[in-house]
């Protein structure tokens, strides 16, 4: 499971509904994972509404052209990059057809939480500890989220792109203005049953024993 779950673009199925109940109780089985201080500051927002994700896919696809041009070129140089880029290119036409989006959100602002560790005495900077905590305070919780969809028979795809327009997404979704989004999932059934191992780079290219 572990190695063969990973973010679905290509495969997923835009014309079959999802019971949003599997939704809900692959959540709580993702609320377990690991978070700073057991504060728990998460909350996500589940979008079926078709009007909703349409704006929040028209989000992305701003957001998703410049990174897809880059990626292009990417792909021009380097054949193996190709399957990638079509795959983004992929999700990023068809996101308004995924039948369910999970946008996950943090309940407290960067700033708030930087303000928060330099209140317990951290020496400044605090900036690079206090972000590694904000953000790694959800990101585990999205990837256990992945892998309870997957035992129920879904699929998903991680992506962040259309933070780059959080100020959007956020009035689509009626946002307090303390509430940071943190990403969003693609979930929907996948066309097919085959998963494997995606490429990935040696462990031997990157373990490093006791120092660098």
């Amino acid at each position: 499971m572990l190695t063969t779950t990973r973010s679905v673009r290509r495969r997923l199925d835009l014309d079959r509904a999802v019971d949003v109940r599997l939704v809900r109780e692959a959540l709580s089985m993702a609320l377990q994972a690991p978070n700073g201080s057991n504060d728990q500051p998460w909350q996500w927002i589940v979008v079926t509404d078709p009007a909703r994700r349409r704006r929040l896919a028209e989000c992305y696809r701003r957001a998703a052209g410049p990174y897809l041009d880059a990626m292009a070129a990417q792909a021009a140089a380097a054949p193996e990059r190709r399957g990638v880029w079509r795959a983004s290119v992929h999700l990023a036409e068809h996101l308004h057809r995924v039948p369910v989006l999970v946008v996950p959100c943090l309940s407290v602002s960067p700033a708030d939480f930087e303000a928060r560790f330099a209140d317990l005495g951290f020496p400044p900077p605090v900036g690079h500890v206090a972000h590694s905590v904000y953000y790694g305070s959800v990101w585990p919780a999205m990837w256990s989220l992945m892998l309870a969809l997957r035992l129920r028979g879904l699929a998903s795809a991680m992506t962040a792109l259309h933070l780059a327009h959080a100020r959007e997404a956020a009035e689509v979704l009626q946002l307090p203005d303390h509430v940071t989004q943190a990403g969003l999932l693609a979930v929907a059934h996948p066309t097919g049953d085959s998963f494997r191992p995606a490429p990935r780079k040696d462990v031997d290219e990157v373990l490093h024993r006791d120092f660098w």
